[in-house]
C-alpha cells in the first residue's frame, strides 16, 4: 500500500512539474512571409507557425529592423510579429523566439528589390488577355507529373486528376501566344494545394506562399514572368482569398478565433446571390450568408475582416508582386469577401505598385449588380472597393445568346445601354468563354462560323477582351470538367500538335487565323482599343456600332440572320455624317455611302468590319 501511494505521489509530482516547471521547447515549422525586401515601403507582419509558442517573446538584432508587438495564439501554434523596417540594407536577419520552455531561432532574408520598371506593368485598353489553366495547357517538365509529395494523382485519362501541365509548359509556348496576338496571361492559381486529384485547378489552397509541386517551383514562376516580360507580355495571378482548400491546416486549427466564418462542424450555408450586397436597404442578416457561407459546404470561408488575416493577405499580395514580378491579379469570387477589406487591400497594393491592374470576378448577368462592384467611386456604403475592373458577364451572356442560341441581336444594345452604370465601361473585361462555363463550341448547334462571329464581337466591342485557352482553335467541351480538356500538342504522346499550323485541322486553322487577324486589326486601330463606341442600329437580326478615336473610325455590323442582309444605317446626326466611303477590313462585301445612309451587305451569321473614310 505504501509503495502504491508513493508511486501515485511521484506521478502527480511529475505531471505537475511537466505542466508548470518544465514547459516544452518551442518548435518553429514555418514563417510567413518567407522573406522580405530591404527598404520596402510596407513593413510586414510575420506569422510564425509551430508548437509550444505560447507567450513567446521575439527579438532581432539587425540595423534599422525592429520587432513590434508579438502575440501568441491561445493554443501556442502561432505567433504574430509586427515588424518595422526603415532604411534597412539587404542581408539576413537573425530572429530569436523565447518562451518559458526555451528558445528557437530562425533566419529571415531581406533581399534587394528589382527595378520597378521590370514589374507591375499593369493592364490597359490595348491589351488582350489569355486565360490558361496550367495543368491542361502544356507539360514542359515531365519530372513533376507525379511529384514525391503527392504521388498517385497523375492520370490523363481521368477528368478530375492532374494531367501534367505546368509552368514551364506555358513558358515554352510564349511564342505561340505572342504570334496569336496575346499581350497578357492570366493563369489559374499556381499556389500549393494538397496535391490530390481534385485540386488540379489550383483553387484549394493549402499554402499561400508555396507553388504546387505538380506545376513546378518558384524559379519556374519567375522564369515564366521574366520570359513573358521579355516579349512585352504581362502576367496576372489568379488570387483566391474568399476561401481555402478543405485540407488547409487552418480548417481545424485557425490562427485566431475569428480567422474563419464558423468551423468545419458548424458553419454558415452559402447564398450565391449578390443582391443583398447591392441593395442599400438589405439587412446585415441578409448579407451574412453571401459573405460568410462556405462554398459547396466544404471550403473554409476566410473572414478577411479579421485584422491579422487582413494583414496576412495584404503582405501575401505584396510578396507575390515583388517575388514574381507580377503585373496584377484576377480576384476570384470577388463579392464574397467584404468591400472594406478589398478597399484597404487595394490601397496598400497601389501605394507600392501604382500601375497594378486587378480584375474582380462578379459572376452575374445583371449590369446593375456587376457595375456596383467596379472600383473608382464610393457606393452607398461609403466604400470604394478599389478594384480596377470586373468581368463583363452581362455581355458574355448576350453574345452567347445572340450568336450561339439565336437570340435577337438587339440584346447586345440592351446590355450596352447600361454602360453609364460603370465608372469606365471601356475597362471592362469582355469574354465569350472561361474555365467555369461550357465551351463556345460546346453549345448546341455550334459552328466555327458562329464562333468566329462571337470572336469578332468580342474583339471589336468596347472593353479589354479575354480569350479562354483553346477557343482560338475551336476546342469543344461541355460543362466543367469537360470544358477543361488538354490543349492538343501540349503533352507527350499527343497525336496532333495544334500549337503549329501543320498540326491543326482545317476547322482549327480557320478559327485560329480568324482570331489572329482580329487581334492584328485591334493592334492597328486605336479605335478598337480605347475608342468611343456609338451604337447605330439594333434589330432582331442586325447590330451595328462605330468605334472612333480621332480620325480612326471603324464600323462593325453583325448579321445574325440565316441569309445575306443589306444593312442600311442612317448617318444624320451620327459620327457617320461626314463619311464618304468604307474600306472592308474583315468579311466585307458590297458597301455604299449615299443619300444620308451607309449600306453594307453582310453574309449570314457574320460580322463585317469596315474602315470609315
Amino acid at each position: 500500500m505504501a509503495r502504491s501511494i508513493s508511486s501515485r505521489l511521484f506521478l502527480a509530482c511529475a505531471l505537475f512539474f511537466c505542466s508548470f516547471g518544465f514547459a516544452q521547447a518551442p518548435k518553429i515549422t514555418k514563417v510567413d512571409p518567407p522573406n522580405w525586401w530591404a527598404n520596402f515601403p510596407h513593413s510586414p507582419m510575420l506569422m510564425i507557425t509551430g508548437e509550444n509558442l505560447s507567450n513567446a517573446k521575439v527579438s532581432v538584432a539587425y540595423p534599422h529592423l525592429k520587432v513590434g508587438k508579438a502575440e501568441s495564439s491561445a493554443d501556442g501554434h502561432y505567433v504574430f510579429v509586427a515588424l518595422e523596417e526603415h532604411g534597412t540594407k539587404a542581408g539576413t536577419a537573425h530572429f530569436q523566439l523565447q518562451t518559458s520552455g526555451g528558445s528557437a531561432d530562425f533566419d529571415f532574408a531581406l533581399k534587394e528589390r528589382a527595378p520597378l520598371a521590370e514589374r507591375a506593368l499593369g493592364v490597359d485598353k490595348s491589351d488582350v488577355i489569355y486565360l490558361i489553366m496550367p495543368d491542361r495547357f502544356a507539360d514542359g517538365d515531365t519530372s513533376n507529373d507525379d511529384p514525391p509529395n503527392a504521388r498517385g494523382h497523375f492520370n490523363r485519362n481521368e477528368q478530375h486528376a492532374y494531367h501534367g501541365g505546368d509552368l514551364k509548359g506555358v513558358t515554352d509556348h510564349l511564342d505561340y501566344l505572342h504570334d496569336l496576338g496575346i499581350t497578357t496571361l492570366w493563369l489559374t492559381p499556381w499556389w500549393k494545394n494538397d496535391g490530390n486529384s481534385a485540386d488540379y485547378h489550383g483553387y484549394h489552397v493549402t499554402d499561400f506562399y508555396g507553388v504546387e509541386d505538380h506545376f513546378g517551383t518558384m524559379k519556374d514562376v519567375q522564369d515564366l514572368v521574366a520570359a513573358a516580360h521579355k516579349k512585352g507580355m504581362k502576367v496576372l495571378i489568379d488570387y483566391v482569398v474568399n476561401h481555402t482548400g478543405p485540407n488547409n491546416a487552418w480548417a481545424n486549427d485557425p490562427p485566431t478565433p475569428t480567422w474563419l466564418h464558423g468551423t468545419v462542424q458548424h458553419h454558415p450555408t452559402p447564398l450565391y446571390n449578390f443582391w443583398p450586397l447591392v441593395d442599400p436597404h438589405a439587412t446585415a442578416a441578409q448579407r451574412a450568408p453571401v459573405l460568410e457561407g462556405w462554398f459547396v459546404d466544404k471550403l473554409p470561408d476566410l473572414n478577411v475582416d479579421d485584422p491579422k488575416l487582413a494583414e496576412y493577405l495584404t503582405d501575401n499580395a505584396l510578396w507575390w508582386m515583388e517575388a514574381a514580378g507580377l503585373d496584377g491579379f484576377r480576384l476570384d469570387t470577388f463579392p464574397y469577401s467584404s468591400r472594406s477589406f478589398w478597399s484597404k487591400w487595394h490601397e496598400a497594393l497601389f501605394s507600392v505598385y501604382p500601375k497594378t491592374f486587378t480584375i474582380g470576378e462578379v459572376s452575374d448577368g445583371d449590369p446593375a449588380v456587376v457595375s456596383f462592384f467596379q472600383g473608382g467611386r464610393k457606393q452607398y456604403d461609403g466604400i470604394d472597393s478599389g478594384v480596377s475592373s470586373v468581368f463583363d458577364f452581362p455581355m458574355y451572356y448576350a453574345i452567347r445568346d445572340v450568336v450561339m442560341k439565336g437570340g435577337e441581336a438587339k440584346k447586345l444594345g440592351e446590355v450596352l445601354a447600361h454602360d453609364a452604370l460603370y465608372p469606365d465601361a471601356k475597362d471592362l473585361i469582355t469574354f465569350i468563354g472561361n474555365h467555369d462555363k461550357n465551351r463556345v463550341m460546346g453549345e448546341e448547334a455550334a459552328t466555327v462560323q458562329k464562333l468566329n462571329a462571337a470572336a469578332s464581337l468580342l474583339v471589336t466591342l468596347r472593353g479589354i477582351p479575354e480569350i479562354y485557352s483553346g477557343d482560338e482553335i475551336a476546342m469543344p467541351g461541355g460543362d466543367d470538367p469537360d470544358n477543361r480538356r488538354d490543349f492538343p500538342g501540349g503533352f507527350p504522346g499527343d497525336a496532333k500538335n495544334a500549337f503549329v499550323e501543320s498540326g491543326r485541322t482545317a476547322e482549327q486553322q480557320e478559327a485560329f487565323a480568324h482570331l489572329q487577324k482580329l487581334l492584328r486589326l485591334r493592334r492597328e486601330h486605336q479605335a478598337l482599343q480605347g475608342g468611343e463606341e456609338t451604337d447605330l442600329l439594333a434589330t432582331a437580326a442586325n447590330f451595328a456600332f462605330l468605334r472612333a478615336s480621332g480620325n480612326d473610325r471603324v464600323l462593325v455590323v453583325l448579321n445574325s440572320a440565316a441569309t445575306d442582309q443589306t444593312v442600311k444605317i442612317p448617318t444624320e446626326a451620327t459620327p457617320l455624317a461626314n463619311a464618304h466611303g468604307l474600306t472592308a477590313l474583315d468579311n466585307g462585301m458590297q458597301s455604299e455611302v449615299a443619300n444620308g445612309s451607309v449600306s453594307v451587305k453582310v453574309a449570314p451569321m457574320t460580322v463585317g468590319i469596315y474602315q470609315v473614310n
